[in-house]
């Protein structure tokens, strides 16, 4: 395919782009029973595939497709894996979404590149780390799938959006 630019597996930015989203659709449309885990888990794998695909392409490509087709949260997270990313452009992006935390996608968010994720877990050092800005703590926080320490006062969760806290909660040990 003259002129486009390829990752591995030979795809195209928006064959990664459209395998993103379909996978989201085919997860979240698993009815439940005894197989939906091991189908979800089979989605997941082929999802974190195609992710490692974007390792190679510069932050700055990918940023400029998903700003031509529409920022979606996987799209968003998606940028934190490709090359020179920093946790600055998935908090930029999403809060171009503006979404509200009752509407944060928990698999897309569970989807941050490892590289970007924080080894941290105590809650009180992540609030550190985010410099009081709630997009960087809600990816520090809720990105990937570790538990939190919840080591701050209730009194400091419940200045938080409801939604947020109820997350963050959600996560704790």
């Amino acid at each position: 395919m003259t002129g486009a630019l390829l990752v591995p597996e030979n795809l195209t930015l928006a064959d990664v782009w459209m395998g993103l989203h379909a996978d989201a659709v085919s997860y979240e449309s698993i009815p439940e029973g005894l197989r939906a885990q091991q189908r979800r888990n089979a989605i997941d794998e082929n999802t974190q595939a195609v992710l490692r695909s974007l390792e190679t392409c510069p932050v700055t490509r990918w940023h400029a497709l998903i700003d031509a087709l529409g920022v979606t949260q996987y799209g968003a997270i998606a940028l934190s894996w490709c090359k020179g990313a920093a946790l600055r452009d998935v908090v930029a992006a999403y809060e171009t979404l503006s979404p509200d935390p009752a509407q944060l996608d928990r698999r897309a968010l569970s989807l941050l590149a490892p590289q970007l994720q924080s080894r941290e877990r105590r809650l009180s050092q992540l609030i550190a780390a985010a410099d009081d800005d709630v997009g960087t703590l809600t990816l520090l926080a809720l990105g990937g799938a570790q538990a939190l320490i919840v080591d701050v006062p209730e009194e400091w969760l419940a200045q938080l959006p409801k939604a947020l806290n109820a997350l963050i909660v959600e996560r704790a040990v």
